[in-house]
């Protein structure tokens, strides 16, 4: 039967104790060579490109992605990242099956199963025209109400228009909502700032467009309050995450992106 410990208290033993295998609070331990391996800590997230990715694309992994796992790296863990549906990703962590998921913004719903890290990333919502689009002074999301507006099929920005009464049209991609939008179909293209850029890129249309910004929002670590020694965790996270801040590892891991 496998000895169940705190996280921390597990990774004391396993810098003292030699070829083993203890399975601590989700952690396993594999036994390589004369000593324990590095403590593994199981992790969820979506594919949500830049800040994380499912497939590498040119050898990247997502910022945020890099920045979890080095952060976990320096506190002595290997991160084990596992990419699920989003609703999946949630009920993991709300069940205390993973130690947190790789990222989340705070939500007050969230507040009964998620510890939130100190800021890892910040998101940004709002609007892409065509570069040079003549229209209204779009100060808030109100203001494309009776605008030929659009979002992406399923996403949280294509219900706040619905519910203000606008009627947007559905893209069913990023992809596709961005060539409409080049395309005259529509004159606003409401999304995410950061992944919809990457899409830019990615499709080469880079400078055919100018963003709106509406809102900031902080991405988060979020830690599961129902796994096993997670108070042993988030202080030497955010501890890590605040030194890779200081020594310029925090940036050069985002400069790859830009």
């Amino acid at each position: 039967m496998a000895l169940k410990l705190s996280s921390m208290t597990a990774l004391h033993l396993a810098r003292r104790v030699g070829a083993a295998v203890a399975v601590v609070s989700g952690l396993a331990f594999a036994v390589s060579g004369p000593a324990l391996a590095t403590p593994r800590i199981d992790i969820v997230t979506e594919d949500y490109p830049p800040f994380e990715m499912a497939e590498p694309q040119d050898g990247l992994r997502g910022f945020d992605y890099e920045v979890a796992t080095e952060a976990f790296r320096r506190m002595g863990y290997k991160a084990n990242i596992l990419f699920l549906p989003w609703k999946r990703a949630l009920n993991e962590a709300e069940t205390g099956r993973a130690a947190g998921i790789l990222t989340c913004a705070h939500h007050p719903d969230r507040e009964r199963f998620i510890l939130f890290s100190d800021p890892i990333s910040v998101f940004s919502n709002g609007f892409f025209v065509r570069k040079a689009h003549e229209g209204p002074d779009i100060q808030t999301v109100e203001d494309v109400v009776g605008q030929p507006v659009a979002s992406m099929a399923g996403y949280e920005s294509l219900k706040v228009l619905q519910n203000l009464g606008a009627t947007p049209i559905e893209a069913q991609t990023t992809e596709l909502g961005l060539k409409m939008l080049a395309a005259g179909r529509f004159d606003y293209l409401m999304g995410a700032r950061e992944p919809t850029e990457y899409v830019i890129r990615r499709e080469g249309m880079s400078g055919q467009f100018e963003f709106i910004s509406l809102t900031t929002k902080d991405f988060h670590f979020c830690f599961s309050k129902r796994y096993e020694g997670v108070e042993d965790l988030i202080g030497p996270f955010n501890e890590a995450l605040a030194e890779m801040r200081a020594d310029g590892t925090y940036d050069a891991i985002h400069d790859k992106y830009r």
